[in-house]
């Protein structure tokens, strides 16, 4: 479960609070939520077309 919700939070899926249901939720340890949220997210790019 670490493994998604780190996927999710890299991918910007998931946010802060969505990392602390899991840990409510008892998916992942506090510690690994603090892992994952000092973990870089990927950056958003817009293009246009013409």
């Amino acid at each position: 479960m670490y493994d998604f919700i780190k996927n999710m939070w890299i991918m910007r899926k998931y946010a802060e609070i969505n990392i602390s249901n899991c840990v409510d939720k008892a998916y992942i340890t506090q510690e690994q939520a603090n892992t994952i949220m000092t973990m870089e997210q990927v950056t958003t790019t817009t293009t246009t077309t013409s």
